[in-house]
């Protein structure tokens, strides 16, 4: 009976090589260069506030952390680019650890990386129409008259649609989409730098900016000094977090939550032209192009920000815009009640600040473009590394063999694309706030309560599954020569030889496991086992969720593995063999 068993879908993905080079890079930029660099310095800033003077070597916090991230996400990006090269087929990690580690330790693995990428998927969808109405809106006049939760709610949806329907015609016809929104904002992208390098050259540039944008809001006599009095009357200098490392702790779940989507291009392998040379270049590029993208705008704004307003206390602390604008935005503050605009910090307004300083109001137009569409950039991408990731499980059949259909004209699964929007639906709950505590759908009582904490926790949770699917993913590299010499043997791509793959791959897995242990302990983090054993109810939920999709995917894995599939799959044959072309 056994001889009779099927090992695969197919004798063929149905997949094609249609990506190149150029669309490879894109897919990792658009999918990495979002939010994270024009909100992340200001976000984690404000949450983990700390004074210019106990700054080390006088490095702010974030940008600390985007470094110390970036070390990690750059031996990371090695590990992924030797196993991708080693076994070039769609769904990323999960066929170099269902092959290298364990089968399930792939599928543990990939549902949390699923659901980070899907979520994430939903989240940005909500965060354009953010950008649109909270962030740039009210500079260029576009008001937020009528937008609540259930608006938000309601364009995230229209977009998860919009995106998924052209991903459903295949790689090209979402590559072409991806050129478009991704040309444009990559062009303004020169003005933005302009404007920033001119608000860290001419501070006076972005202080007199400062005051006419409050003034075109209808708020007169307002400067930087107004933000620090401002935030400092709020307790800015009480929620200093008061230690340098303490606060680089804080601000590496932002780092890295701005870096995810580095190895984006390894999920869609079996579609990429000439993957043994495409997929070690394009993911060494767009690293590359990211860490120093990340570096130089939060410097120039950040920097920029933290020369005006400086006010030294008693104490010896030393504020200024920089720290009280974060504070305010994202931090304990409250911009209203400091009497200034209702416009948070980003490093796009700090650039369209200056423009209005240097007369160029006129041209803040560009940098509304430049925004929103640097954020709904991100979305192709999505949808198709946690499509392809659903594809590759099911053509292992350890999820419906009906996912893994592709369309033989567009080459596309669309089954598996359509669930991916499906669970995108969970981030857009999440950005939107509709179940969030005084949202319009939260029932209230405790399930009111538990909701919110999961659907408000969305991005933090998003950052810890993606971290775990790194770090088993890099372990993968270390027992690659042992576990499969053969694999090893034929790889186009390997750096040192043996000694030299398996040191990237512990560098890789300890950086991670680094990460990891972070999210589990950091004060702002969801779980904050730090705080043992003072943890809060909604920690412990926090908890109690991620261990359920842990035993909830064990529980679909040994369905298929064990149950009525098993009868007629072989999948002690599936997990010795690569996936076909």
């Amino acid at each position: 009976m056994t001889a009779e068993k099927k090992v695969f879908v197919r004798k063929a993905t149905g997949l094609v090589r249609e990506i190149g080079a150029v669309t490879a890079i894109l897919i990792i930029l658009c999918n990495t260069i979002g939010l994270g660099w024009q909100k992340r310095i200001f976000q984690f800033s404000g949450m983990a506030p700390l004074p210019q003077n106990l700054w080390l070597g006088g490095i702010n916090p974030m940008l600390m952390a985007f470094i110390i991230a970036g070390v990690i996400i750059f031996f990371s990006m090695l590990a992924v680019a030797i196993l991708t090269t080693a076994m070039p087929r769609s769904g990323g990690g999960y066929v170099a650890i269902s092959r290298l580690l364990s089968p399930f330790w792939a599928y543990f693995a990939s549902w949390f990386e699923f659901l980070s990428i899907s979520w994430s998927f939903g989240i940005i969808a909500v965060a354009v129409f953010e950008a649109v109405y909270f962030i740039f809106g009210p500079i260029v006049g576009v008001t937020a008259a009528g937008v609540n939760d259930v608006a938000l709610f309601a364009g995230g949806l229209v977009l998860v649609l919009l995106f998924t329907a052209v991903a459903c015609f295949g790689v090209r016809m979402t590559g072409l989409l991806l050129s478009v929104i991704f040309w444009i904002p990559a062009i303004l992208t020169v003005y933005v730098l302009y404007l920033l390098v001119m608000s860290y050259a001419s501070p006076g540039a972005l202080s007199s900016g400062i005051s006419m944008l409050a003034q075109a809001q209808g708020i007169a006599g307002v400067t930087a000094d107004t933000y620090v009095k401002g935030a400092l009357a709020q307790g800015l200098d009480a929620a200093s977090i008061g230690n340098y490392w303490s606060a680089v702790s804080v601000a590496m779940i932002g780092a890295y939550w701005a870096y995810i989507g580095y190895a984006a291009s390894s999920f869609v392998a079996g579609e990429i032209k000439e993957t043994s040379k495409n997929i070690p270049r394009t993911l060494a590029i767009a690293s590359v192009i990211i860490i120093a993208v990340y570096l130089t705008v939060s410097s120039l704004a950040g920097y920029s920000a933290a020369a005006l307003g400086r006010v030294t206390l008693a104490n010896g602390n030393t504020w200024s815009f920089f720290e009280a604008y974060s504070f305010l935005s994202y931090g304990g503050g409250n911009l209203v009640q400091a009497g200034v605009p209702a416009i948070k910090g980003w490093s796009s307004t700090i650039a369209a600040m200056t423009g209005i300083g240097l007369g160029l109001g006129s041209l803040n137009w560009l940098i509304f473009i430049f925004a929103v569409l640097w954020v709904a950039n991100d979305i192709p991408p999505f949808i198709l590394t946690a499509s392809r990731l659903l594809f590759a499980l099911a053509f292992d059949r350890v999820l419906p063999a009906s996912l893994a259909n592709v369309n033989e004209r567009f080459h596309a699964p669309v089954n598996a694309v359509i669930a991916t929007a499906v669970f995108g639906l969970l981030g857009v709950f999440s950005e939107a706030g509709v179940i969030s505590a005084g949202g319009s759908w939260n029932p209230g009582g405790v399930i009111g309560g538990y909701l919110n904490v999961i659907f408000a926790s969305g991005v933090q949770l998003t950052d810890f599954y993606d971290f775990i699917f790194f770090a088993i993913f890099t372990l993968a590299l270390v027992v690659l020569p042992y576990r499969r010499p053969k694999i090893y043997e034929t790889a186009p791509f390997k750096l040192g030889g043996k000694t030299g793959v398996v040191l990237i791959g512990v560098i890789g897995t300890l950086g991670n496991f680094v990460g990891v242990y972070i999210m589990l302990t950091a004060p702002t983090y969801s779980f904050n086992f730090g705080a043992w054993p003072n943890m809060t109810a909604d920690n412990w939920f926090c908890v109690g969720f991620t261990l359920a999709i842990a035993i909830l995917s064990y529980l679909v894995y040994a369905y298929y593995k064990y149950g009525p599939a098993s009868k007629t799959v072989d999948y002690r044959t599936i997990f010795t063999e690569i996936p076909p072309e």
